[in-house]
């Protein structure tokens, strides 16, 4: 049976080119919401790690915070995203909705 989704907003796919970057390492990211990212490493943070990190999402930079939320041996971990503030979820909106109406056009 499928686990029921709790996530507030929907995931999108990532697009080549769209990474994190972080003092720990780096990672692409494989999907991203309002609430949080997908980042795919290999050596992934373990799970409550709290760290900031800055996305590039179409040649877009974020700089922000967040917390594993889950860990994934060699695969990846998931984010939730942590004490934005108006600016930086305005900015984040803005570049989730510019990703949203060109997945539309493809």
């Amino acid at each position: 049976m499928a686990r029921p989704d709790k996530r507030y907003s929907p995931r999108l796919s990532a697009s080549a080119g769209d990474y994190v970057v972080y003092v720990e390492g780096s990672g692409t990211i494989r999907d991203i919401s309002l609430g949080g990212v997908f980042i795919q490493d290999k050596n992934p943070l373990p799970e409550g790690t709290v760290f900031g990190f800055t996305l590039r999402i179409d040649d877009e930079l974020l700089p922000l915070k967040g917390v594993v939320r889950r860990s994934i041996a060699r695969t990846g971990m998931g984010i939730q995203f942590q004490d934005l503030n108006a600016e930086a979820m305005s900015k984040l909106e803005r570049v989730l909705n510019k990703k949203r109406m060109k997945a539309g056009k493809d």
